[in-house]
C-alpha cells in the first residue's frame, strides 16, 4: 500500500527571502543577464589602447591601414565604354537625338532657336520643334506662330485654355528613365511627365496647374532633367533669334547642332554608324585563336573512337536492322546489352 501523505510530511517551499540572492543582477526585458560593467570595460580598453591616427594624402588614417586617393579621370571616355556596353550604340543613339536634330535644322534655316534651358545657364538642355509637346498636351504647330514680339505662344486647339507654350518632356530618355524603353512591349508614346501627386501633366489645368483628379494645387514635377539633373518647375522654353543668342554667348548655326563640341559623336548620331571611330576598349580585347585540327589529329581520333566501340562490344549496322533487333528482341524477351542508339546497337556475347 502507498504511504499517505499527511500535511505535516509535505515538504515546506523555501520562503522568498531563501530563493532570492542577496546580490542584485540586473535583467533585460528577455529575463537574460546583463553584465553591468562591459560598457566600462570597453572605454576602459579604448582609452588604455586609444586608436591612433596619421595623415595621408589629406586624409585622417588609421595606423596600420593606407589610403589612396580617388580622383577623377583627365579625360572622361563615356562614348568608348558606352559603345563597348551597347552593340546597337549608334542605332540607339540616333534615335534618341533625332528629333533635336531635326529641330535643330528648323532653328537654322528660320533663325528661330527654342531651347528649353536653365534661366541664367550658358547651355541647352533641349532644342525644340515644330513636334515638341507643350504642358497642355499638344504640340509647337497647333500653338501661334511667332512673330518676334510675343513669346506667349497661345495654344489654338479648340477648348484649350493654355495661355503660353511651355514646354514638357515626352519621352522617358529626357528624364534619365532609359530602362523604360527595354522593357517588353512598352510604347514610348504613351509616356508622359507625372507630377508628384501621381497624375500625368495633361491631367493638370493648362493655365494654374491644378490637378484634374486631385487636390494637388500646383504641377510638381517627381523627375529631374537628363542634361542638368533639375526638375520641370525650375527651366523655362525661351524663343530667341541668332542675334540675341550671340548677345549672350549662346551657340548658333553650326554650333547649334548636338555634340558640336564632339565631332565623332556628332557624327554617330547623324549617320547612325559609328564604324569611323576607334575602339580601344574592342581591340584591346584578347581574342581566343580558332582551333584546326589536321588530318593526322582527325585520323587518329577516327581509329580510336573505333578501337574503344570494338572493346566495349559495339559494331556498326544500319538503322532498319536495329528497329528489326528491337522488335525481335521484344518479341522474345531476349536480355538486350547496353544501349540502342544511332546506328549502332549491342551485340551478345
Amino acid at each position: 500500500m502507498n504511504k499517505r501523505s499527511t500535511p505535516g510530511s509535505q515538504q515546506q517551499r523555501p520562503s522568498a527571502s531563501y530563493r532570492s540572492s542577496s546580490v542584485d543582477v540586473p535583467r533585460s526585458a528577455n529575463r537574460s543577464l546583463v553584465p553591468t560593467n562591459s560598457r566600462n570595460n570597453a572605454l576602459e580598453r579604448v582609452a588604455k589602447n586609444p586608436i591612433r591616427f596619421h595623415e595621408e594624402n589629406g586624409m585622417m588614417v588609421p595606423d596600420g591601414y593606407t589610403a589612396r586617393q580617388i580622383r577623377p579621370a583627365a579625360r572622361a571616355d563615356v562614348v568608348t565604354m558606352a559603345r563597348a556596353m551597347n552593340h546597337d550604340f549608334a542605332p540607339k543613339a540616333k534615335a534618341m537625338f533625332q528629333s533635336e536634330i531635326d529641330a535643330a535644322h528648323e532653328a537654322i534655316e528660320k533663325d528661330l532657336y527654342i531651347s528649353y534651358r536653365q534661366p541664367g545657364k550658358d547651355f541647352d538642355c533641349y532644342r525644340i520643334g515644330s513636334n515638341g509637346k507643350c504642358f497642355c498636351g499638344h504640340t509647337l504647330s497647333e500653338h501661334v506662330k511667332f512673330t518676334g514680339k510675343v513669346n506667349r505662344l497661345k495654344c489654338q486647339a479648340a477648348s484649350c485654355t493654355c495661355d503660353a507654350f511651355a514646354y514638357v518632356p515626352s519621352r522617358p530618355d529626357e528624364v534619365g528613365e532609359f530602362w523604360l524603353t527595354k522593357r517588353p512591349g512598352f510604347d514610348a508614346s504613351t509616356w508622359r511627365a507625372k507630377c508628384k501627386c501621381g497624375h500625368p501633366h495633361d491631367r493638370h489645368e493648362p493655365k494654374h496647374k491644378r490637378c484634374k483628379e486631385c487636390s494637388c494645387s500646383n504641377f510638381i514635377s517627381n523627375f529631374s532633367c537628363a542634361a542638368c539633373n533639375n526638375h520641370w518647375e525650375q527651366h523655362e522654353t525661351f524663343f530667341e533669334r541668332g542675334s540675341e543668342r550671340e548677345q549672350q554667348k549662346l551657340p548658333t548655326g553650326e554650333f547649334y547642332m548636338p555634340f558640336s563640341e564632339l565631332p565623332d559623336m556628332q557624327q554617330v548620331i547623324l549617320t547612325g554608324s559609328d564604324a569611323h571611330m576607334p575602339s580601344p576598349y574592342l581591340d584591346a580585347a584578347p581574342r581566343r585563336p580558332s582551333i584546326q585540327q589536321s588530318g593526322d589529329i582527325r585520323g587518329r581520333a577516327a581509329a580510336l573512337q573505333t578501337s574503344n566501340r570494338a572493346a566495349i562490344g559495339y559494331e556498326q549496322q544500319p538503322n532498319p536492322s536495329i528497329r528489326n533487333d528491337r522488335s525481335t528482341n521484344a518479341n522474345n524477351r531476349s536480355p538486350v546489352r547496353g544501349p540502342l542508339r544511332g546506328s549502332h546497337r549491342a551485340t551478345e556475347e
